[in-house]
Formats: structure tokens, sequence, C-alpha cells
């Protein structure tokens, strides 16, 4: 596979070797805070053992803080940071793409926004929504995986965090035209087969979305994106087929120290495509003291039967279509 991408192009070898392409998302990831406070140096604490993102052929989750020891905490309510020693447990974990534009990104300001994107192009993790201009904050990017080409772009509302400048750092702004814009190139310019457009947005604890976020997802699902993948609401919310694509209103916590759970229910979300036909999956997964692992039998089931209440409100699901 090669990557045309934000800051590094690099090639990576994943999957099962067949034609299938699969790729799995994870919700927020702050592996601070808690977390850090549980770990310390023991970097391979919340994914060994866990082979769900190193079998796809893409991994991608929201990273919620910027990776950096240096900067001035910016005055909010909550701060974090990642210590750059758990850049190891991403590439233990297989996670090939982070979203960056988040609230928590700028928490350190510049400084800890700069010191992101040079720790992850050093680890080959790649990233999108956020940059030293517009023009980087907006970089897609495409994945050639097995004679596809798939497109990956990453968006956030701003309020903790500015919107990039033509020539300021920040975070790529959650507009629809900026995204339908960003999308006609990805099909017309890069002649991408797929579009994945992630969204870091919602109401904290909310366990539906709101009139305006469905909206909002379909407009994106219209001007050409397959898969609209969210976060931030640090709960799972429902999962709608709309068309021909597909909307994750909130794929909840993933490893996410700031909060003091060290154990909770969550899952990822699987895209598989093969030949012409893409199915969805989701699928359950536990942390349990700060390390994930599969669930099954009545604790998949468990999770999946809320997946399946959250979901129940919309025309259409993964669970009826």
């Amino acid at each position: 596979m090669v990557f045309r991408a934000s800051a590094l192009a690099a090639p990576f070898g994943k999957g099962d070797g067949d034609s299938s392409v699969v790729l799995r998302f994870g919700g927020d990831c702050l592996l601070a805070g808690h977390f850090e406070n549980a770990a310390g140096d023991s970097v391979g604490l919340p994914f060994t053992g866990f082979d769900l993102l190193r079998d796809a052929d893409i991994a991608m989750v929201n990273l919620e803080c910027p990776i950096t020891t240096r900067g001035v905490k910016v005055q909010k309510p909550y701060n974090f940071r990642m210590h750059p020693k758990y850049i190891a447990s991403l590439e233990i974990a297989g996670i090939d793409i982070v979203n960056i534009a988040n609230n928590h990104i700028f928490d350190y300001g510049n400084e800890g926004l700069f010191d992101t994107i040079l720790y992850l192009d050093s680890a080959r993790v790649l990233h999108v929504g956020g940059g030293r201009d517009r023009a980087e904050a907006r970089r897609p990017i495409v994945a050639m995986i097995k004679g596809r080409k798939i497109g990956f772009v990453g968006y956030y509302g701003g309020g903790e965090a500015p919107v990039a400048g033509e020539n300021s750092p920040g975070v790529a702004v959650r507009s629809i035209q900026v995204i339908l814009d960003d999308i006609r190139v990805l099909r017309q310019r890069d002649s991408v087969d797929f579009v994945v457009v992630t969204l870091h947005w919602g109401t904290e604890k909310a366990e539906f979305p709101d009139e305006g976020q469905k909206r909002f997802a379909r407009a994106v699902i219209d001007g050409g994106a397959d898969a609209v993948i969210g976060h931030h609401p640090h709960v799972l919310q429902g999962i709608e087929r709309y068309k021909s694509g597909v909307i994750v209103y909130s794929l909840g916590n993933f490893v996410f120290g700031g909060i003091d759970r060290a154990s909770y229910d969550t899952g990822l979300f699987e895209i598989k495509i093969v030949r012409q036909t893409t199915t969805y999956t989701f699928l359950p997964v536990g942390v349990r003291h700060w390390n994930v692992r599969a669930l099954h039998g009545t604790e998949a089931e468990r999770v999946l039967d809320v997946i399946r209440t959250r979901s129940s409100p919309f025309p259409n699901t993964i669970f009826t279509n």
C-alpha cells in the first residue's frame, strides 16, 4: 500500500493478502492523564494482544491531544498532552492515520501542534485535519490499497482550537462548503474510489445526534463522501445507512485517559470493500485496566444492543439494511 500523505509518503504492507480492503476506525484516543499515571513506561500496556487494528489494511483513530513535552498550557478547563514515548503505543497498535482536528490538539499552543506533526512523521503515522497552515490542515491522505484509491480528510468546528489560516496554524474548519470542495478535489484531481470524512463534533454524553448533525452528515454524503466517521461525545451513538453511504455519528472513547475509568466497553467500525460490494460491521471491544481486547459472547451482545438501540431512530441502519 502507498500513501500520498500530508507530510510523508510511506509504503505499508498489512491485511490478509486477499483482494478485499479492510478499514477500521476507533474513537477518541488520549494516551495521557489517568492513562499515563497507570501506564508509566509500559508503552505496550494498551494494545498488547490486540490485533484488530494491526490486521486492517488501514486503521484510524482520533488523536485527542498533542504529543509534546513543550508549550504553554492554554487557559481552559481541561488540558492534555501525550508524552512522546507513547508514540510506540500507536505503532504497537498498528494505527496508520490519526485525525488531529479536535478541541485538544492546541492545548499547548502552536508548539504542541508542531511537535505532534514532527513526532507523527518520525513514526510514519499519518495525520489529517491540522497543520501549520490552511493547505496542510486540509491536505488529504490518499492511500492506494490493492488497486483502490481511498481518501481521508478530517475537520473540527473550531472554538477550542484555531482555524488554520493561509499563513497560520490550526485545524481544518468543519464547514460544509470546505468539505464539499475538498471532496471534489479528491474525486477529480486524485481520482479516488472511496472518500472517508471524519468529524469531531456533537454534544458530550449525548446518546443521539441532533437534527443539525444529521442534516450536515447527509449533506456530506450527498456531496460525494462514502463514509462519515464521528467522535467527541465520549459515548457511542448510532450508525445510519444513508443512500449509498454510511454515517457513524460517534465512536465514543477508545483508550481515553481524560477519564479515570480504566475499564469500559466501546468498539471499532469496520468497512470492508470487496469488488463492487461494501459491507459495514461494528466490532465490540472492551478496555480492561487500560488494555484493549475484542469482546465475544454476552459481553459483545451487550455492546451491540446499545448500538442497535441508538441506531433505531434512523430510517436505515447497518442492522436493517
